[in-house]
């Protein structure tokens, strides 16, 4: 029986993450499959008052196409629940890293479920000639390996936060008071 032990460090190096996008590119470029948006995935990036923080608000949305053409039902069930995640975990590039074993908390399965089904269903498989899923398993310096998923068909809005906060019209009417 394998034994997983805990990450000591979850952090992963940029140059390893530009590194990974770099190879998955190429292997796209040399693809044959018919390259069209299954998920629009639109992200606004806001900064949060309360908590110090820029938060994320994900929207997903499916090709209406993909669905009325047979997709959904060709698509297993926990196929759609994972990609989903790893979409509303891209970066502005469209690059996602997250652990398998943080997928399976989100969806309801196990790390090695989520594997399966990642392999499965979603890197072995297309879908109405459209491929869903590539992925690449990188090392990072400290021997420890992570995958690096691009939604191939996956068409990105990533609105980055721009430090221009808009005050709300609450605060907009207010008149400044001047105190002696």
């Amino acid at each position: 029986m394998n034994v997983v032990n805990e990450k000591n460090s979850k952090h992963i190096p940029r140059d390893t993450i530009q590194q990974g996008k770099a190879l998955l590119s190429e292997r796209l470029s040399t693809t044959d499959i018919e390259q069209e948006p299954f998920v629009h995935l639109s992200v606004k990036e806001s900064y949060n008052f309360a908590t110090d923080e820029i938060d994320k608000k994900v929207y997903l949305s499916l090709d209406k196409d993909f669905v009325a053409q047979g997709g959904l039902s060709k698509l297993h069930p926990s196929a759609l629940k994972v990609l989903l995640v790893i979409a509303s975990h891209t970066d502005k590039d469209g690059y996602a890293w997250i652990s398998q074993e943080s997928i399976g908390n989100l969806v309801g399965l196990s790390r090695q479920q989520v594997g399966v089904v990642i392999h499965k269903f979603l890197l072995s498989n297309v879908y109405l000639n459209k491929k869903l899923l590539e992925a690449i398993k990188l090392r990072k310096k400290d021997g420890q390996e992570f995958y690096l998923y691009h939604p191939i068909n996956c068409y990105l809005d990533y609105e980055v936060y721009s430090g221009d906060d808009e005050l709300t019209r609450d605060y907009q009417e207010l008149d400044a008071i001047e105190i002696d």
